[in-house]
């Protein structure tokens, strides 16, 4: 009679796991199409057994029937793991590579023609100055192009410094998505906490949380640990984004006290990202999540020309020492460029313009401004305005040392009298005082050098004027010899010497360019080299693509809901729904004829 009763259990049991079997593979079809859901699955275990002794005390185990453990996720940690890490590395490169499409568009122009029509014209009116000096329709002209090519210059360095704080609002949205998701993961851990500790299955929100996760991982790289009350933990960037029992909030701020650029930092204090290099690999894990791709895209500041390391020349060095010295510190400045704005193509390109700008606003300045270097007796020496073989203008003042552009607010040179605190004049390099006509100490005009501290002291773009001495009399323009020459008189036959200059080369696109480029191909360099970035990113993001559509798909093979799969399941626990049904009813039966016979 026990041994029925017990028999009746297991068919009660049996009952009890093909009915939750059934429900579990309704629910499988009913969601087959719901974005993020995970196939799920009973798990059945034997429940316990009844030890009895036969009739020759051998042991003998009767079964009590089934139980059910629990229902299951069908999903593989490590392909969310590769899920998200990759999908996170496309994030990064589809930045990069909108960036691109966003500056080739701003720029308006694959082929650099615009810009570059501005360097020829430039070029243009100089050729006509130089083959007619004396003509004020050649000076007008000459004047109003180089107007013209500063305004188109500061134009395109506009447009470049809008866009790079343009992307303010993503950095912000971005920030805010992320606080978000991490909200909504949070609130999953309490809904998943309050059921599962209640011993009732939460699938469907960890189905939710996952998705949650899977999106998250798009915006920046992370680490998640799940806790035994089937909580977890999301770590990122050497701090905790959300914890047991509180999270932590991303905010913004400037990257400093006079930038207008935001950077994502913690809402309790420090930069979230603890690498502060812009440089990126795969092997190092630098390259994950669209706020960081953001962030290396933009830069953290609007580069200049003096960003740019220019390799020393060992002929301008008096020792091979002092050589030696200047390539160890071009090497450090090769890599921290490396670091910042070689990495960021807003910054690159930034770079790159004000190189083209700089070169040939000097490369002119300095054809129209003779110089020398003056040796003092104590090894100092001067640049200064070389009064002797300078050109003059034919106004009526007959000026010399008139540059072609000025930094705003700041003049070329600067009346200096060499004399000691007492008074008495300097001596040269070769122990001659340096007096004028006189005898009294000479006074010199020297040139105000450039500090790359000081960004105001710089021929950069920003900074950029036509001589506004100039444009009130075009007419000082220096286009004639200076009376002190004595040999030559008239107007310069030098002038075809700038406009030949043109073609010399102003240098390289980056430190880690052979090729060099001249005035006039330098710009066509500069879109050349973004088209090729944008390329490489373009086959990155192609290939990144393929893989996480490839891991998706073996995903989808592991935790996807096949209607045919299921619908075979259903049939089968239908079948062991009417088997246990059966057994209960034979059971049933059996016990009623021994109690009524």
């Amino acid at each position: 009679m026990s041994n029925l009763m017990a028999s009746f259990n297991a068919g009660v049991s049996g009952l009890q796991s093909a009915q939750a079997s059934l429900n579990t593979t309704a629910h499988n079809l009913a969601n087959a199409h719901t974005p993020g859901y995970v196939r799920q699955q009973v798990l059945i275990t034997d429940s316990f057994y009844q030890n009895n002794m036969g009739q020759h005390n051998n042991l003998m185990q009767v079964g009590t029937g089934t139980v059910i453990v629990r229902t299951r996720q069908i999903r593989n940690t490590f392909l969310d793991a590769r899920y998200r890490l990759e999908f996170g590395r496309q994030g990064f490169y589809e930045v990069n590579q909108n960036t691109a499409r966003e500056i080739e568009d701003m720029l308006g122009e694959l082929e650099g023609e615009s810009f570059l029509n501005s360097i020829t014209d430039l070029q243009r009116s100089l050729k006509s100055l130089a083959e007619d000096p004396s003509e004020i329709v050649y000076k007008d002209e000459m004047v109003s192009m180089a107007t013209l090519f500063i305004q188109r210059a500061q134009e395109v360095r506009k447009e470049l410094n809008l866009y790079q704080t343009s992307l303010n609002s993503e950095v912000l949205r971005q920030v805010n998505a992320i606080n978000d998701l991490v909200s909504k993961i949070r609130e999953m851990n309490k809904q998943i906490q309050r059921y599962e500790i209640m011993g009732e299955s939460a699938n469907d929100y960890r189905d939710k949380r996952n998705q949650y996760l899977d999106e998250l991982g798009y915006y920046i790289d992370f680490e998640t640990n799940e806790e035994k009350d089937g909580t977890i933990t999301i770590y990122s960037q050497g701090q905790f984004l959300l914890e047991p029992s509180r999270q932590n909030f991303l905010s913004v701020e400037y990257e400093s006290p006079t930038s207008r650029l935001l950077k994502p930092t913690w809402e309790g204090g420090g930069d979230y990202f603890r690498n502060k290099s812009l440089a990126y690999s795969s092997k190092a894990g630098t390259d994950i999540g669209t706020l960081r791709g953001l962030m290396v895209a933009r830069g953290n500041y609007a580069a200049n020309y003096t960003d740019t390391p220019v390799k020393p020349n060992e002929e301008d060095y008096a020792s091979s020492r002092d050589y030696e010295i200047a390539m160890s510190q071009y090497e450090e400045e090769v890599k921290k460029y490396n670091e910042g704005v070689g990495a960021s193509v807003v910054m690159s390109i930034q770079s790159q313009l004000d190189m083209l700008v700089h070169g040939i606003v000097t490369m002119i300045n300095d054809a129209f401004c003779k110089d020398k270097t003056l040796t003092l007796a104590d090894g100092t020496t001067l640049r200064v305005l070389d009064e002797d073989n300078a050109w003059q203008g034919d106004d009526i003042n007959s000026t010399i040392g008139t540059e072609v552009f000025s930094r705003r607010g700041y003049e070329r040179y600067k009346e200096v009298t060499l004399a000691d605190k007492d008074g008495n004049p300097l001596k040269d390099s070769e122990g001659n005082d340096l007096v004028d006509a006189d005898g009294k100490p000479l006074t010199v005009k020297v040139y105000q050098e450039e500090d790359p501290a000081d960004p105001g002291t710089l021929y950069s773009i920003v900074n950029l004027e036509v001589n506004p001495a100039l444009l009130k009399d075009s007419s000082r323009l220096p286009v004639m010899y200076n009376d002190k020459t004595g040999a030559k008189d008239g107007y310069v036959i030098e002038l075809k010497e700038v406009v030949d200059s043109f073609e010399n080369d102003i240098g390289t696109l980056n430190p880690n360019s052979l090729t060099t480029y001249n005035s006039l191909d330098f710009y066509q360099g500069m879109i050349e080299e973004l088209s090729v970035r944008g390329s490489v990113w373009n086959g990155v993001v192609s290939n990144q693509e393929t893989t996480v559509t490839s891991i998706d798909t073996e995903r989808q093979n592991v935790m996807g809901v096949s209607s045919e799969e299921e619908l075979s399941d259903l049939i089968k626990f239908q079948r062991c729904y009417d088997a246990s049904s059966r057994y209960i009813t034979t059971v049933a039966e059996m016990l009623e004829y021994l109690i009524e016979r």
